[in-house]
């Protein structure tokens, strides 16, 4: 999945939770594992795969503890929310998440930076586009998606 889908589909989670407490906890959760992982791994080169660390159930609750913990409770469960809707929409085409490091060993090969721009992304990219654009236009109080 490329970065709008998984903006869009952590808002309609949110949403669907009755977590709606603003765009901000969806974006940051949305994206913070790849932030986290990919520039690990590809900028800094001291992990070895593009989902490492970041892309666990570990980092969930971690990160989704110290947003409630910095934002109150509702944003960082909304945060939270939005962060494992991310390591799901890894999933997409077969992708792989390594669930239960660091209590498990994977063995991963580095992967190329490398996006795959064929009609089933691009299509998901345009729906989850149309999707944050009319969820962004609904008032932060209401909860119909």
């Amino acid at each position: 999945m490329l970065p709008i889908a998984h903006i869009a589909s952590a808002l309609v989670v949110n949403r669907v939770a009755g977590l709606h407490t603003g765009m901000a906890p969806a974006v940051a959760g949305a994206l913070l594992p790849d932030a986290i992982d990919k520039t690990l791994a590809w900028v800094l080169g001291v992990v070895p795969a593009a989902r490492h660390a970041g892309h666990t159930p570990v980092a969930v609750a971690a990160f989704g503890l110290a947003g409630s913990a910095l934002m109150g409770k509702r944003w960082g469960a909304a945060f939270a929310s939005a962060y494992a809707t991310h390591l799901v929409g890894d999933l997409w085409r077969h992708g792989h998440v390594p669930w239960l490091m660091p209590f498990k060993r994977y063995d991963v090969l580095g992967e190329r930076w490398e996006v795959g721009y064929d009609r089933s992304t691009l299509l998901l990219e345009a729906i989850g586009l149309a999707t944050i654009v009319v969820l962004a236009r609904q008032p932060a109080d209401s909860q119909s998606p």
